[in-house]
């Protein structure tokens, strides 16, 4: 199985979830001192990994993201994509992404620079 680094983030942030939502549980096990340090861990790892989602989860990212699969040979933006998804498509990083058309490139590279 082969899991994205979004999906290993959202398990971690499922297990951190019932962690923080298991104080009673887990004061039983460990008694209170434990169980309130593994509750403020995981409520502080949730927040930052949150963080870390927002950022790994926007369009550009998610191109990226499809362009890098295995399987792909290229992913073809036209001239209406906003300014991120532009940049991916001008960028010369990224091989197997692109425009439509040379008119398009044209459009998608006026559009990566924000005029």
């Amino acid at each position: 199985m082969n899991l994205t680094p979004l999906q290993i983030i959202g398990i971690i942030l499922a297990v951190n979830g019932a962690l923080t939502g298991a104080t009673a549980q887990l004061t039983d096990l460990f008694g209170a001192t434990v169980a309130k340090d593994i509750v403020s861990i995981a409520s502080l790892g949730s927040a930052m990994l949150g963080g870390i989602i927002t950022s790994m989860s926007g369009q550009a990212a998610q191109i990226r993201n499809v362009a890098a699969m295995p399987g792909v040979s290229r992913v073809l933006i036209d001239a209406s994509a906003n300014q991120n998804v532009a940049q991916v498509a001008v960028d010369p990083t990224q091989p197997r992404v692109g425009a439509t058309t040379p008119d398009a490139r044209v459009a998608l590279q006026t559009t990566a620079k924000g005029a």
